[in-house]
């Protein structure tokens, strides 16, 4: 049973490799279908034939974690697919693919493939297709799709190799030196960077970035100045070490490795998997040397003349670690300052998306903005900010941007800030952040607010609908008061009362809907909604949002009918 449950795992280990990685030299990639079939994160597509010649038939649609489980039922094992390396473990790439091109490599996937699948039926088990049967592999229409996520590690999955004793470093306390290692020119290995560790992303390119560079630049090096050609992909590089540490660890008495198949790291419920009872680890901050609050300034140089800059952005560092799974939810490729890569005008190693960008775009998750825009989807949120806006209000700037404490506004606008220490600075982000902290939510006292509001301007076949308009109000403070996001933002004590009163000014008495919205929808007034619809669409998306009762198909509990 033991030598069982380790093949398994061995087996099953082998399908998170060959999902991402390579055949003949380049990365797997996810098959790209619209075929509504099932939804795998073991789908691989194999089409390495097409960089030398067109493809004649559709690429290859290969089911890894079916086929690890066929051979592990045949008493094989991964090298049936993957050459042994001389210092353990397995290269990824399919035997010897890499080696071959144009038709020797077609040639070498059929006989390899189908000799397989031959070898199988001679010994009267259950296998795959056979030579002629070229439409079983190459279907145009495939049943299955890829669905899987990165594969990196967040909060949950990095404690665990933390912890692991599989993996513990001899004389150290930590085991980070395991997986964060970085190119020493002198030494010409790969050590152990203490202090400065960061993600594998920062010092290996994906497959397709890879391949672009390499097509432009064959003599290319890579982030760490190495020579690109002689450096793996991101995936390839994942792979060659997460999977066979999984295998050594799984090799081991008594061993308990890492996931037994794709979807043990790519699909969403694979960090929570990693650990038994994930809301019972005690979680250690990962330090790297970070304040917990940064006084963030525009990426300029010392006694550089800037005159009218924002104000500096005081932010809370520790805080955002806390509510975050892992490190790219903001340093997506680099563990850095965010001006390493964005600069006031753009750089190439930012992809020319300058530091104001980077910091305010609404659509991208990793900047400040972005994230807010996600976490404003949420349905203590989303009744109100149903679509929320790629800018923030101009209102909204002093929130994060405000001189420090101490700090005169003039001074924190000319630029006079940036000649100082970091000492200083984060001093200054620190009274910052609790200056901003020490914020309770401003909402107008419930009672100066309406108990009830009764809507009946359109009452025909029903009865006024009773808003109880209080009560609401109560709700929406009760559920914001601990939100750090609102007591930022939420600044006017008559901000939420916009969450409905949309378009009208900041007042505890806001016009009235019809003020805008008139019975029947006027075209010469634009796009605004009569009223009957400005209401429903206002009511029940905010429900619907929120997760409330009465449902859109309920309207009996808001309308009473009349009687006759």
């Amino acid at each position: 049973m033991k030598n069982q449950t380790s093949l398994l795992r061995i087996t099953g280990i082998l399908t998170l490799a060959l999902a991402f990685t390579a055949f003949a030299g380049a990365d797997a990639r996810a098959v790209a279908t619209k075929a509504a079939g099932e939804k795998r994160a073991d789908v691989v597509t194999i089409d390495a034939m097409a960089a030398d010649k067109p493809l004649e038939l559709p690429a290859v649609t290969f089911l890894h974690e079916q086929h690890a489980k066929a051979l592990q039922a045949a008493g094989k094992d991964c090298a049936s697919c993957h050459t042994p390396l001389k210092e353990g473990g397995y290269s990824f790439s399919f035997l010897k693919s890499e080696q071959a091109q144009g038709e020797k490599l077609k040639a070498f996937y059929h006989e390899s493939c189908i000799g397989c699948h031959a070898d199988m039926a001679g010994t009267a088990k259950k296998t795959g297709p056979q030579e002629g049967e070229c439409r079983s592999c190459h279907d145009k229409a495939p049943a299955f799709a890829a669905e899987r996520q990165d594969g990196g590690l967040n909060k949950l999955s990095h404690y665990k190799h933390i912890a692991s004793p599989a993996i513990a470093l001899k004389g150290n306390e930590q085991n980070c030196g395991v997986c964060h290692t970085q190119y020493d020119p002198e030494k010409k290995a790969q050590v152990w960077a203490k202090g400065k560790e960061d993600s594998w992303r920062a010092s290996y390119l994906n497959s397709t970035a890879r391949a672009a560079a390499l097509k432009a630049d064959p003599d290319a090096l890579d982030p760490e100045g190495r020579r690109l050609a002689d450096q793996p992909s991101l995936g390839a590089y994942a792979h060659q070490n997460c999977v066979n540490c999984h295998l050594k660890a799984a090799a081991a008495p008594n061993a308990k490795s890492g996931p037994a198949d794709c979807a043990g790291c790519h699909t969403p419920m694979a960090s929570i998997a990693v650990v038994e009872d994930p809301a019972k680890i005690p979680f250690e901050r990962l330090m790297r040397g970070q304040d917990d609050s940064v006084l963030m300034l525009p990426p300029a140089q010392k006694n550089m003349d800037i005159k009218g800059m924002m104000a500096p952005v005081s932010f809370n560092h520790k805080f955002h670690e806390d509510i975050s799974m892992d490190c790219r939810s903001c340093h997506h490729k680099k563990i850095d300052a965010c001006s390493s890569c964005h600069s006031l005008e753009g750089k190439k190693e930012g992809g020319f998306v300058n530091f104001a960008q980077a910091m305010h775009s609404g659509t991208a998750k990793q900047s400040c903005v972005g994230c807010h825009n996600i976490e404003k989807q949420k349905p203590s949120c989303a009744g109100c900010h149903i679509t929320p806006s790629a800018r923030l209000s101009q209102s909204s700037c002093a929130s994060c941007h405000a001189a420090p404490a101490g700090v005169k506004a003039a001074d924190a606008e000319s630029g006079a800030l940036l000649n100082l220490d970091d000492k200083a600075r984060k001093t200054l982000a620190e009274s910052g952040v609790a200056e901003r902290g020490a914020k309770a939510l401003a909402a107008l006292p419930l009672d100066s607010i309406p108990e009830s509001v009764s809507i009946g301007l359109l009452a025909k076949e029903y009865e006024a609908a009773k808003l109880p308009h209080r009560k609401i109000v109560a709700s929406l403070i009760e559920q914001q008061k601990n939100n750090r996001m609102a007591t930022a933002f939420h600044t006017d004590p008559a901000t939420l009362c916009q969450g409905c009163h949309h378009n009208s000014p900041l007042s505890k008495t806001p016009p009235k809907c019809a003020s805008c919205h008139g019975v029947d929808m006027q075209p010469s007034l634009g796009s605004l909604p009569s009223l009957k619809a400005a209401y429903h669409q206002q009511c029940m998306t905010c429900h619907e949002r929120m997760e409330q009762k009465p449902r859109a198909t309920e309207c009996a509990d808001c309308h009473k009918p009349r009687g006759n």
